[in-house]
């Protein structure tokens, strides 16, 4: 048979009339869009590509243009503060954080009361942080995440006053005593 026979009948059988034909495929004749011409600017595919006979069905337009193409960008939030949070709330919790003492960074409950010191000008008592770290207090020391102070130490208790806000913006003054525990509460081995 002959060649050319056979390649028309295939032609028009099996693959199509486009994959046959010498016309260009339809989306070469079309302008790049917008998003191409910033895709191949970030690829760097900026230099004119050589003109072929035939451009294959797969292959990317290149950007060949009078104007500036659009140089495409990306926000990155990495090392920038929350545009939604206010910069003056944070101030001011960093600076409640500088000046904490120990006794403050536990709550009331983690502490426990070791030792009185009374019936002196000035007592003293002592108090064990979780860490096993002791600490002394008088009248007037800060202590508990709430802004307690101890306002008064007797033999066997020391009092410790807290100020805080409540959720209706009320000033709730709360009393809490911390007791030495009782002879019979101890545990003697």
């Amino acid at each position: 048979m002959n060649l050319k026979l056979v390649m028309s009948l295939g032609c028009a059988v099996g693959a199509g009339t486009l994959a046959c034909s010498d016309a260009s495929p339809p989306s070469a004749s079309r302008p790049p869009s917008k998003a191409a011409r910033s895709l191949n600017r970030l690829v760097g595919n900026n230099a004119p590509a050589a003109p072929a006979e035939r451009a294959p069905a797969t292959a990317t337009p290149t950007v060949i243009s009078d104007q500036e193409p659009d140089i495409a960008y990306a926000y990155s939030p990495i090392g920038k503060r929350d545009p939604f949070r206010s910069l003056f709330e944070q101030l001011q919790v960093e600076q409640e954080q500088e000046q904490l003492t120990d006794l403050q960074r536990y709550e009331l409950d983690q502490l426990k009361l070791v030792a009185i010191i009374s019936r002196i000008a000035t007592p003293y008592a002592m108090v064990e942080d979780p860490a096993g770290k002791g600490h002394s207090l008088t009248r007037g020391t800060l202590i508990g995440k709430n802004w307690g102070r101890v306002s008064a130490i007797t033999p066997d208790c020391v009092t410790v006053k807290e100020e805080y806000r409540d959720y209706t913006g009320r000033k709730v003054t709360n009393k809490t005593s911390m007791c030495l525990p009782k002879p019979e509460d101890l545990k003697v081995d």
